[in-house]
Order: C-alpha cells, then sequence, then structure tokens
C-alpha cells in the first residue's frame, strides 16, 4: 500500500499531523468536562450487574456484532474515565483519517489528499464521533470501509470485501457505500477478475441479509422524515451556529457546485481534479444517507450526527473541490479561503463542544440534586420536569437509561420520572414534582 520511502514518510507525517489535529480538537470537550450520554449509561452500569464478559448486551451482538466486539473491549478497559474516553476517541479518529488519507492518495495528489483529511477531522458535523463514547464502534467502521476499499484496490478484492463487512458489523451504514466501491473499483478500475468481484459483492450482500434478520432493521419500524434536517447538519447549520455563516456556506455550496458541473460538462473530469472531487464527494454523501432514506436523522447536529459517519467524508471531497473549482489555482485565494473556513469551523467546534459539555453536567448534577433533596429516594410518583433539557441536540438522559446513569453517577438506582411535557409533569401534586433548574442547582451546591 506504501509504495516507496517517500511515500512512507508522508504517511507517518500524515498520522502525526492527524493524531495532532483530532487531540486539539476535542481540547474544547476536554477541558470544559466530558461525559456520558444515554446508551454509555447502559454499558457502564452493565460493567457492575452483569460483569465485563456482558457489559455490552446480548441484543448488540445479535444487531451489530462488531460494534458489540468494540464495546466489549473500550468499555470494560477505560470504565467512567471520561478524560480517557475523549483521548482513545481522538486516536480512533485519527487512525481512520490516516487510512483516508491512504485511500484518497490513490486517486488524488498528496496536497489534496491532506487537505481533505485534515479537513473531515475539523468539521464539526459529525462531533458525536470524538465525544459521545457509544459512537466508537462507528469510528472503527468507518476506518474499516476505508480500509476494505484500499486492499481492494490494491487487487484484493474479496479481502476488501471482508474488511467491508466487519465495518458494516459495527454499523450497517458501511455496507452501501462499500459495495458499490468494490463494483467500481472492479468496472473502472480493471481489477481483479469477474469471479472476484463476484464473491467481494456476495459476501458484502451476505453481511447485509444477516444483520437485516434482527428486529433493529426491520422497515416498519421506522420513521418517515424530510432529508432537509440532514442536508442542514451536513452544508449550514451543521457546520455553524451562526444563521448568517451557515447561508453564507450555504450560497456557496450552491455555487460551487454549479460550477463543478459545469466544468465537468465542458470537459474537465481528470481524476483527482476540482469536478472530480465535487462529484465524488457528492456520490459519498448520497451513499452515506441512503440506509436512512426511510428514517431520516432527526436534527441537524447533536448526537444526530453520528448518522453522518460516512456521508461527512463526502462533505469534507465537497469543500476541496468547491474551492479549487470556484479559486483555481491562485495560491493566496486558496490560503485565505482555507483561513476563514478553518475560523469558521473552529469557533463551531468550541460552541457545539460546549453543549456537549453542558448536557454532561446536567446529568450529574441533577442526579446529584434528587439524591441530596431525597438520600433515602425520591418518594413514588416524583416526577422531573417538565421536559428533558437537550443543548445544542445533545440529549443527556432518557427514562430508560436513569437507573444504570444513577448506579454509575452515584453508585446506587434512583427511581422516578422523566417528564417529557408540561402536561405530564403539572399533572402530578406539587410535592411530587420539581424542575430541572432546582435539581441542577441543589446538585451543583452539594449537599
Amino acid at each position: 500500500m506504501i509504495a516507496t520511502t517517500e511515500d512512507r514518510r508522508q504517511t507517518l507525517a500524515v498520522a502525526a499531523a492527524a493524531t495532532v489535529a483530532c487531540v486539539l480538537v476535542s481540547l474544547p470537550f476536554l477541558l470544559a468536562g466530558p461525559g456520558f450520554y444515554l446508551d454509555d449509561w447502559r454499558n457502564l452500569a452493565r460493567l457492575d450487574t452483569v460483569g465485563w464478559l456482558r457489559s455490552a448486551e446480548a441484543s448488540r451482538f445479535a444487531s451489530r456484532p462488531g460494534a458489540w466486539g468494540v464495546e466489549m473491549v473500550l468499555y470494560p478497559t477505560l470504565r467512567d474515565h471520561a478524560g480517557a474516553w475523549v483521548v482513545v476517541l481522538a486516536l480512533l479518529n485519527a487512525a481512520t483519517a490516516t487510512v483516508l488519507y491512504l485511500l484518497l492518495r490513490r486517486f488524488t495528489p498528496h496536497r489534496w489528499a491532506v487537505a481533505v483529511v485534515l479537513l473531515w477531522i475539523l468539521l464539526p458535523n459529525h462531533s458525536s464521533l470524538r465525544l459521545f463514547p457509544n459512537t466508537a464502534p462507528m469510528v472503527v467502521g468507518l476506518g474499516l470501509l476505508a480500509l476494505g476499499l484500499l486492499v481492494a484496490d490494491e487487487g484484493h478484492l474479496v479481502w476488501g470485501a471482508v474488511a467491508i463487512s466487519l465495518g458494516g458489523m459495527c454499523l450497517e451504514v458501511m455496507l452501501v457505500p462499500g459495495l458499490v466501491g468494490v463494483v467500481l473499483i472492479h468496472r473502472l478500475r480493471a481489477v481483479g477478475t469477474r469471479r472476484d468481484a463476484g464473491w467481494a459483492s456476495a459476501i458484502i450482500v451476505a453481511t447485509g441479509l444477516l444483520m437485516s434478520i434482527h428486529p433493529t432493521y426491520r422497515p416498519g419500524e421506522a420513521r418517515r422524515g424530510t432529508p432537509g434536517p440532514a442536508l442542514r447538519g451536513l452544508f449550514t447549520s451543521g457546520l455553524t451556529p451562526n444563521a448568517a455563516i451557515a447561508t453564507l456556506l450555504g450560497v456557496i455550496a450552491v455555487v460551487g457546485t454549479v460550477a463543478a458541473a459545469v466544468a465537468w460538462w465542458r470537459g474537465e473530469r481528470g481524476v483527482g481534479e476540482g469536478p472530480w472531487l465535487v462529484a465524488t464527494g457528492l456520490a459519498v454523501v448520497v451513499l452515506g444517507l441512503v440506509p436512512y432514506a426511510l428514517k431520516w436523522p432527526v436534527g441537524d447536529r447533536g448526537q444526530a450526527d453520528r448518522n453522518f459517519v460516512v456521508s461527512s467524508v463526502g462533505v469534507a471531497l465537497l469543500w476541496i473541490g468547491w474551492g479549487r473549482v470556484l479559486l483555481g489555482r491562485r495560491r493566496l485565494a486558496l490560503g485565505a479561503g482555507a483561513l476563514a473556513l478553518a475560523a469558521v469551523l473552529v469557533a463551531a467546534n468550541v460552541r457545539f463542544q460546549r453543549d456537549w459539555a453542558e448536557s454532561a453536567d446536567l446529568s450529574r448534577d441533577l442526579l446529584r440534586g434528587v439524591e441530596c433533596r431525597y438520600p433515602d429516594g425520591p418518594p413514588e410518583g416524583f416526577a422531573v420536569g417538565p421536559w428533558v433539557p437537550v443543548p445544542g441536540q445533545v440529549r443527556p438522559l432518557h427514562q430508560f437509561y436513569l437507573e444504570d446513569a444513577s448506579r454509575v453517577v452515584l453508585g446506587h438506582p434512583l427511581r422516578f420520572t422523566l417528564a417529557e411535557g408540561e402536561d405530564e409533569w403539572r399533572d402530578r401534586p406539587p410535592e411530587l414534582r420539581a424542575t430541572w433548574d432546582e435539581l441542577v442547582a441543589e446538585g451543583r451546591r452539594g449537599c
């Protein structure tokens, strides 16, 4: 995969730069106070209630065995050390970025491959991949998808398909782009025999069929939505909380896409050039969203952005392609554009990570507040409301995980109701209800 000494040197440099970038991008969250969310509480609680061999639920093994394997290693190892999770997630993202670089390097010059992976690291439209411990399997899955395509392009279609299937077992989203990628590598790059391509395709399809047996993937249970939130999350409000700048980014995206289409129509179709990057980026975005066609991501950022694990790579390709199409080879203009975009994305990362840290604080402080008010446990029928706060679309707790969260934070389970609306909360007597604000304040003051 790395042919020459110069290639090895460049790859090591990219790996080092990616590692530094991933750590630096995660610093705001690390300094603000990282924490745990939703599914994390269940996995962490199970370490003490059922032991590490069963810390990942059995249903997880049936629906996503790859994710089960990753969780079986990471949760028992890192446990409730939130800072360690941030560092490990940064390293996983850096490893995935390095494999993405090696894949891109086969199609585009070194400098543009580096630009794409560094931009992908900086993009905040998949913040959950570096801030939400439960998304660790998704990062591993993306790395396996890129590795599989790289191995396939080396001439080993079947082994590439095996790696892609392992990535799909971490998250089924990897299977669609993986299958399309293997077919295109065989047809357009003349890699492997027809028999090899058949076996490779069969392996990926069989993996998808086996996973689809689980109830998780029953189409009838999917909630139909619209692509609007996904498009905003990928291209506008998912990149910045500033409405004016988000609109400007959307305008640039439209203008850049039109300009790339015109350039393509005029014959500028060289592999690795601007129009090619835009076309490839659009294809990756679409393939990354296809598995959600019946269940579009809810919300344009926060925990929903884990659904952009594949399509976010397409967005990075698109921005580099738009820059090349609109600014050409003018280095000064490209440099100024890159700095402006980086400033927007850095500011967004700081803002979005503050939301994640605030959500983590809400979980801990609420539980401590309830314990301070009721040392022997809250009375039966007690509810906290009138709704669950969701800073930046990052939900701290769900009723399903409440007892697990209290086991992790307090060492013992608490049982009460998290009201999801004012009616549910106000129907209770005043002595059996409290607001999030007052309990969080009590938790922060201490008993």
